[in-house]
């Protein structure tokens, strides 16, 4: 089996059930959820809460960031230790200090994302990988209605799925958990609020394994 240093790293979304704003200082969210024994950060606007107490497996305590204290509450996320993709699963880019290899259905996720967020041109290894996601998603930012920033995404996916079938073709001894069948978007919206185009992306491998990729971008 083939194996490749891991930068793509899954993290499931804890399904939230409340939120209420405790007023301070410190500004603090009292949050009710499904399970909090795993949890690992929380987000709030996308910003990382500087401190967290677990009150018990369904409550928690997290400390609004100074930097958006006068903000408007828009997105609260409990992202969990828990390695897998699923449709709560967020997934981060990092290296850690302590490199990880990566193998199956993981790696098929990570190659498909550095494809589709890839831009033609900009790898000198390979310069005609790339979907240009980003490049898609930027030039249509401006645009009054967010379908077209939709579209650009899905067209994004389209291209990177058939240029990863003809990368492995030549692959013949690839293992199937690793050889991409199909990738499909199950759904994606523009927030405008946020700036952000949320999608959600499930490929499916040939040994008829399937992982969701969640994004904002």
């Amino acid at each position: 089996m083939s194996v490749d240093l891991q930068i793509v790293f899954p993290q499931e979304e804890v399904r939230l059930n409340s939120i209420k704003l405790v007023p301070g200082p410190p500004f603090m969210l009292d949050i009710v959820g499904q399970d909090f024994r795993d949890v690992e950060e929380v987000l709030i606007n996308g910003v990382e809460s500087p401190n967290y107490v677990v009150l018990s497996r369904t409550r928690l305590l997290a400390q609004v960031p100074e930097v958006i204290e006068n903000d408007r509450l828009v997105d609260v996320k409990v992202l969990s230790r828990t390695l897998r993709l699923t449709q709560r699963s967020l997934l981060r880019f990092s290296l850690t200090r302590t490199p990880q290899m990566v193998t199956g259905i993981l790696k098929l996720m990570q190659l498909f994302l550095l494809v589709l967020l890839n831009t033609k041109g900009s790898d000198k290894l390979e310069k005609g990988k790339g979907a240009g996601a980003l490049r898609a998603v930027g030039r249509t930012f401006g645009a009054e209605q967010g379908g077209d920033v939709v579209g650009g995404f899905i067209v994004a996916v389209d291209t990177a799925a058939r240029q990863i079938v003809g990368m492995q073709a030549s692959a013949p001894h690839l293992p199937l958990d690793e050889r991409l069948l199909s990738a499909t978007v199950l759904g994606a919206a523009f927030n405008k609020q946020a700036g952000a185009l949320v999608v959600s992306v499930e490929i499916t491998s040939m040994a008829g394994r399937a992982a969701v990729a969640n994004l904002e971008v």
